[in-house]
């Protein structure tokens, strides 16, 4: 415009100007320091320049984590960095999410990586593992714990190079969490942020559920039964036994009644029993539109010699199944302060109380009765008991083995309820020694992390037509970290830098369990472990000490070359007495040879190359043999109806876990090598890493013959490797004064494979059933399905039988659960004042379980079976061939009538492999635009909108969420049956800053 008087200059990677127009104008502009030269917290809290590593880290900042408002860590990290796996449960509040850096590394133990919040870790894995994980509810994960709004910046330590210090707790992989400290907050007064948001969640996805065929079986009206399979729901009142149209019973009883039909539940529950046919959306109606309301309020203040932050903040929210939900409450306090010229202190703590409520999934889960429902039931509107019976179940089938879905959510509850403080404390002195090239930091620091959780799960009197249970768990952790470090830096010249670290670690950690149950409620009306007629109580208690020394040695030369090596040696207290000391070592290089004036150009501004190796182990837990008491069942009696101590006696025998007096720690070999570009100082940047691991003497239990009187040995045996590909891509191809424009892609490709298991093993069971299972076998990839497949010829054709059915074949392998890649998309555009963000997450390969949909199709109520009854005849689904008289075969042509769609449907649920779908997907998991309503010195106010977990696109294709999955262990993601669905949320916030 001709009346501008100023004019920016800017370039990627530059720092802007704004110059005064004149005839002729020279400017200069700076390198952007935080372009190239980002500084990163490493390992010990240890803040290293990126470009000086010699292994790869990615770090998210904390605007990015909670731009939609995201409540849960794992969910707010999906699709923003590679390299990492993160497999959620399902969409329930505090539900538990797997994640793993670069696979997993334990065929049975923990693959969690290790959380440090401010220098010090803490636990984040679940206390309680879901095991077979076919009933029951979920545990969560004490990664629920953390408060996204309380972040400042994640970096992920992915090898084992890069989080060596950290010895054998680090063999996962680290998660370096730094909070809001303060630090950059303004000096005169305190900066006040207040944000608050609501969002609403809906499910995802659900099947297509049929709307034209009743309750029954061969086309007869069934009250009682579990099928869909009778006549169609308009030619109800026409039932020879129970339509009002006809002479039965009821009509006899009652009159005829045109135009409707008997409904005896409706009877039970003390309605009038005739009811004129309809179609009801049970799944639809069954489920809320949950809520979630979180806030958080933040006071942070620079002083002259120090900062200080203070926060508080609350999570409420309900979850889309009746009876659940969470409520954590965070508070959060921090500050440090320069006491002299070389003294200096700090402390932060964190106080969580968090309350989950949950339901089952699986095989007693209530999605069961749910998605069952015949559309031709009033599931909501019949009364779930009988009349004057409040504890007695009424519903569309039996309930033996399991609840209807509304009678479980009055009556059965499952909660976690935790109180959790960490923090630590630290002092530090510094000096130069009166010199410029001299450096020495001496840091003392005490931690503690200190958490009690009860869960409690009651299943209410009229459980599964029986009397009730409750099991009230508690697991009380406290851990005490004490970290004692030695820093010295040494500018040797001007070209050459030392920098050399020594530190002492202690860690001691006290876990204590305690589990009581109480069977048969003595009445109902009172669901609580006193009012049990049996009772069984568990208490352990468990300590151990980890005693750590480590070094770190750092050399640079000419900003160029960047040598690193460390060594860790760990003497840990649960090991065996003459196994207890561990020494592990890492070695990592780095050479950027764009410092190289022949290299040095305008395009390729930023060159590094990379190189590490290292080693680090995971210690198991050993105890002497020991003795235990007793229970047996077993013949026609159900539960373990001999328990001690009997008629005043007790019992001890010895346990059927024997420990390996020579158990080794797993040993992890890593090889990592990557390249590091940025062309045009910053508009594009490329990081490429491919990393090789190598893991050893595996620890698990190991099948003993019964002539030896134990059942397992726990001991070290069989080896698994990784190898991963993690390549990120980031452009910015815009940057103005009004219009900013980046975007990346980060891909990860992981093969996890299984090499070898101990002798006379073949495989390890991680959880499912008996058929199908997720389970680890020699030479496949880490895990796979397996269970019953189709029958299939020598040339892989699936083979059908006379009547085109496929027939039932061996148990092998159906298929491997992890996928062949992953691919994240984030992008943020700032145009004018708006900013509009959005992460997209695809996932390529791999296949899981989802027995719902198969079981759902024997049932008869997906639309899928509808169509197929109503077709004249089909053919089997897939590819098949017939075998021919000689024995040959021939493509499959044998036509299947839809009158016996049923046994279609009843043979493709005893194949486990009809329920093996593959699992890949494209999710939109965020997209956010804010924009400033107000934006004043006094007083600033961002409005946005969001959403998150949008489900485009699905190879399932059979409205079951590919994320819904059981389990919190090794198994998640592989198997799912009746699981809690995913949910989509939609939503709305406000930041005020003051």
């Amino acid at each position: 415009m001709s009346s501008a008087k100023t004019l920016q200059v800017s370039y990627i990677g530059m720092v802007a100007q704004e110059v005064v127009i004149a005839p002729n104008v020279k400017v200069i502009l700076k390198t952007d320091a935080e372009v190239l030269d980002e500084v990163v917290v490493t390992a010990m809290g240890i803040s290293k320049e990126k470009k000086a590593l010699g292994y790869a880290v990615q770090d998210v900042k904390g605007d990015k984590l909670t731009q939609a408002s995201s409540t849960n860590l794992a969910s707010a990290l999906q699709g923003k960095v590679s390299g990492v796996e993160i497999s959620p449960s399902s969409g329930m509040p505090g539900a538990s999410s797997k994640m793993t850096i670069r696979g997993s590394r334990s065929f049975t133990g923990d693959n969690t990586p290790l959380y440090v919040v401010d220098g010090m870790p803490i636990s984040s894995s679940a206390d309680l593992s879901t095991n077979n994980s076919v009933t029951g509810s979920d545990y969560a994960n004490r990664a629920v714990d953390i408060d996204p709004n309380d972040i400042e910046s994640i970096n992920i330590l992915k090898g084992q190079a890069a989080s060596a210090l950290y010895g054998m707790r680090a063999s996962n992989g680290v998660i370096i969490i730094t909070t809001k400290s303060g630090k950059g907050a303004g000096q005169g007064k305190p900066d006040v942020t207040i944000n608050t948001g609501l969002s609403f969640d809906k499910v995802s996805t659900m099947p297509d559920f049929q709307t034209e065929f009743a309750q029954g079986f061969k086309g007869a009206f069934g009250p009682t039964d579990s099928r869909s399979w009778g006549p169609k729901i308009s030619d109800l009142a026409n039932d020879p036994n129970y339509g009002g149209n006809t002479q039965n019973k009821y009509t006899d009883q009652f009159g005829k009644r045109e135009g409707q039909y008997y409904v005896p539940q409706r009877a039970t529950a003390g309605l009038d029993p005739w009811a004129t046919p309809r179609v009801y959306n049970n799944a639809k109606d069954f489920f809320n539109t949950a809520a979630t309301w979180n806030s958080s309020v933040n006071v942070a203040q620079s002083l002259d010699k120090g900062s200080y932050s203070f926060s508080l903040g609350n999570t409420n929210a309900s979850g889309i199944v009746p009876s659940t939900g969470m409520d954590r409450y965070n508070a959060k306090m921090t500050a440090q302060t320069q006491l002299n010229k070389n003294w200096s202190t700090g402390f932060n703590g964190n106080f969580v109380y968090s309350k989950i409520k949950k339901q089952t999934g699986a095989n007693n889960g209530i999605m069961a009765t749910v998605y069952g429902a015949p559309a031709s039931y009033d599931l909501g509107g019949i009364p779930s008991f009988v009349e004057g019976q409040p504890y007695k179940q009424n519903t569309y089938r039996s309930t033996g083995g399991f609840d209807g879905a509304y009678w479980a959510v009055d009556n059965n509850s499952f909660t976690e309820r935790t109180q959790r403080f960490f923090g630590n404390a630290f002092a530090q002195y510094s000096t130069k020694f009166g010199t410029e090239n001299h450096k020495l930091d001496v840091k003392y620091q005490l931690g503690v992390d200190a958490y009690t959780t009860n869960y409690t799960d009651i299943w209410g009197y009229g459980h599964s037509n029986g009397t009730g249970s409750a099991e009230e768990q508690t697991v009380t952790s406290n851990e005490m970290n004490s970290l004692f470090t030695v820093a010295y830096d040494w500018k040797i010249t001007q070209d050459l830098d030392l920098n050399f670290l020594y530190g002492n670690e202690l860690v001691e950690k006290a876990t204590k369990y305690k589990d009581n149950i109480g069977n048969n409620f003595n009445f109902p009306g009172w669901n609580h472990i006193s009012n049990a007629s049996v009772y069984t109580s568990i208490s352990t208690y468990h300590r151990e000490r980890t005693v750590g020394n480590f070094a770190n040695l750092s050399l640079s030369y000419l900003n160029m070359l960047y040598f690193n090596a460390t060594v860790r040696n760990d003497i840990v207290s649960s090991m065996p007495r003459n196994n207890r000391s561990f020494t592990y070592p890492s070695v990592s290089l780095g050479f950027i040879f764009t410092e190289l004036e022949a290299l040095q150009n305008d395009v390729l501004t930023f060159g590094k190359l990379r190189v590490s190796y290292a080693e680090v182990g995971q210690a198991g837990t050993y105890y002497p043999s020991y003795y235990r008491t007793p229970g047996y069942g077993g013949g026609f009696s159900s539960g373990t109806p001999i328990q001690y101590p009997l008629g005043g006696i007790m019992a001890f025998t010895p346990s059927s876990r024997l420990y390996d007096p020579s158990l080794r720690p797993q040993n992890t070999r890593s090889y990592e090598i990557g390249t590091d570009f940025a062309f045009w100082n910053g508009l594009v940047s490329l990081n490429y890493t491919y990393s090789r691991q190598n893991v050893k003497d595996q620890i698990f239990e190991v099948p003993l013959a019964a002539s030896t009187g134990y059942g397992v040995l726990v001991t070290n045996g069989g080896s698994v490797h990784t190898n991963a590909h993690e390549f990120t891509v980031s452009v910015n191809p815009i940057k103005t004064k009004n219009i900013n424009w980046d975007f990346a892609f980060n891909f990860s490709k992981i093969d996890n494979y299984v090499d070898k298991l101990a002798p006379g093993v073949s495989s390890i069971m991680l959880g499912g059933f008996v058929d199908p299972q997720v389970r680890l076998s020699a030479g496949d990839k880490f895990p796979v399905i397996y269970g019953t497949s189709y029958e299939r010829n020598d040339n892989g054709d699936i083979v059908v039988d006379k009547n085109g059915l496929p027939i039932k074949g061996e148990d092998r392998v159906l298929g491997n659960v992890s996928p062949d890649f992953r691919l994240g998309f984030n992008t943020a555009l700032e145009l004018y004042k708006f900013r509009l963000s959005a992460v997209l997450d695809w996932k390529q390969g791999g296949v899981m379980y989802a027995g719902t949909v198969s079981t759902l199709d024997y049932y008869g109520v997906t639309q899928k079976s509808a169509d197929y009854r109503n077709m004249e005849s089909f053919l089997f689904e897939k590819y098949a061939v017939k075998q021919l008289a000689d024995g040959s075969y021939a493509p499959n042509d044998i036509n299947i009538k839809g009158s016996a769609a049923y046994d279609y449907f009843d043979r493709l649920s005893t194949i486990s492999e009809a329920g093996v779908f593959g699992s890949s997907f494209l999710k939109l998991r965020e997209i956010a635009l804010s924009y400033p309503v107000l934006n004043k010195s006094f007083l600033k106010v961002t409005a946005n909108v969001f959403a998150r977990n949008i489900l485009l696109w699905s190879e399932m294709n059979n409205g079951i969420d590919p994320e819904s999955s059981q389990g919190n262990n090794n198994m998640a993601g592989a198997f799912e049956r009746f699981s809690l669905p995913g949910t989509s949320s939609y939503g709305f916030g406000l930041t005020v800053k003051f």
